[in-house]
């Protein structure tokens, strides 16, 4: 027991940067959740229409997670170094990732509004599916640019450790979301009843909102960002970094979404109502054990980076096996609460027999995979504060192909288990992709690839 007590000032110090940070996700995944539970009305048709629309959606947060990642590790590490140079730094890393993130949203509007049908049908989906997914998808896709920007904005402001701000914007977002949500989907009031359709609105109103918000923020007297204009005079150093810590981490969540349209094709192979459940289960998972395990994740990488700025790599180590232990102890738990819930939890967003039994069998699985889901996230958000991205790209590259997609056929299909055989895979593929993290973090060599990187910046601006 002393032995744990040496990690309470990790904890401390975690818990006052996460809850902000977790408040933020519970409200983000209850936008979606509410959006599932909306659907529900519709029946399962419109929660698969919602869910492969999300499918595709997540290419937009993918590469704003990517941009916001290098964002977060090269400004926590200006801001564990603490120089005016180091701030002047910050201000052009996000001056050039904001200007990027408008520019690479374009393109979703476009694409948006000439084929979104062709994009939902491509994933399997049955007519009346493809229908309702198309509607959602271009309003979706339109809201784009104001969705990467929103969350590159909260990025760069974690960085600095100021985890409070990108609260309360993205708290204020999510309840505009799911108040338009349920507004214009049922047609409450005055209001039409759009359906499906008037989630998608919902969403684009809210990211818009957001957006403009955080730009109010950052041209505010008190704001801890200079945001400068497009500059050929911009430092050359900081946008190849930039670059370097962003693309592992853009190509990774790109790859998980491509993964994600053959795996969805393979269960929806078990009927609508299999597809159903797994979006419903995924939901549930993710208002109920994501927010804590991306807070984690987001701490690990923002103290981590913060201590290897400062010169202090054995404190990024401490910081690590602190949260590493604070996962077991907490997500363990809910983890167990999930599994015996599972019944309970799916009843409250459908009433189809065989969308409860199949949602069932996918919540039990996800909560076994939990912890270590998030063990991997402790130990990928370490290396990301160092810089390091490539290795959970590479990790998540290895994992989800031969074992979510490739165990998963084999299991499901060869081998004739079923779902069943879909399960196995998932809990499989979580525990691959934490081992390959797990096995760099060991090694330790990040801390030198950081140093290399702090280092790179400060002579490029003697």
């Amino acid at each position: 027991m002393s032995s744990f007590l040496m990690y309470l000032p990790v904890w401390k110090e975690a818990y006052i940067l996460a809850w902000p940070v977790m408040l933020n996700h519970i409200f983000t995944t209850a936008m979606r959740t509410t959006d599932m539970i909306l659907m529900g009305f519709f029946g399962p048709a419109a929660v698969t229409a919602v869910g492969l629309g999300d499918v595709w959606e997540r290419i937009i947060l993918r590469i704003g997670l990517g941009l916001g990642t290098g964002s977060i590790s090269l400004i926590s590490q200006e801001s564990g170094t603490g120089t005016q140079a180091a701030k002047r730094n910050s201000d052009e890393i996000l001056s050039q990732v904001l200007f990027a993130s408008i520019i690479i949203g374009i393109p979703f509007i476009i694409i948006g509004w000439s084929i979104p049908e062709k994009l939902i049908s491509i994933l399997g989906a049955t007519p009346e599916v493809v229908k309702l997914g198309a509607k959602y998808l271009l309003v979706i896709f339109s809201a784009a640019p104001f969705r990467i920007v929103s969350i590159i904005s909260a990025r760069a402001l974690q960085g600095t450790g100021d985890t409070k701000t990108p609260m309360v914007v993205e708290v204020i977002g999510n309840v505009i979301n799911i108040v338009l949500s349920v507004v214009l989907a049922l047609g409450l009031g005055p209001f039409p009843n759009y359906g499906v359709l008037g989630v998608g609105i919902g969403t684009f109103i809210a990211k818009l909102i957001s957006a403009i918000i955080y730009f109010i923020i950052f041209m505010g007297p008190r704001s801890e960002f200079d945001l400068q204009k497009p500059s050929k005079n911009w430092d050359f150093t900081i946008i190849r970094q930039l670059f370097k810590v962003s693309m592992p981490k853009i190509m990774q969540g790109l790859y998980q979404s491509l993964i994600t349209f053959p795996f969805n094709s393979l269960v929806l192979t078990f009927g609508t109502e299999a597809a159903a459940a797994y979006h419903i289960a995924r939901r549930i998972h993710q208002q109920l054990i994501a927010p804590l395990h991306r807070s984690y994740y987001t701490v690990t990488t923002i103290l981590g980076g913060q201590k290897l700025g400062a010169g202090q790599p054995e404190e990024s180590k401490k910081i690590t096996r602190g949260m590493v232990y604070l996962s077991i102890f907490t997500i363990g738990g809910f983890a167990i609460v999930l599994f015996f819930s599972a019944s309970f939890l799916i009843r409250i967003f459908t009433d189809d027999p065989a969308t409860i039994s199949y949602g069932i069998r996918f919540i039990k699985a996800l909560s076994i995979g939990a912890p270590i889901l998030t063990i991997y996230g402790v130990y990928a958000g370490m290396l990301n504060g160092a810089g390091n991205t490539k290795t959970a790209f590479f990790g998540n590259l290895f994992s989800q192909t031969v074992f979510k997609l490739g165990l998963s056929y084999l299991l499901s299909i060869i081998f004739d288990l079923g779902l069943l055989g879909i399960l196995i895979a998932l809990v499989v593929d979580f525990t691959v992709r934490a081992l390959w993290v797990g096995r760099k973090y060991l090694i330790g060599d990040w801390v030198d690839e950081a140093d290399k990187m702090i280092e790179e910046r400060r002579e490029s601006k003697s």
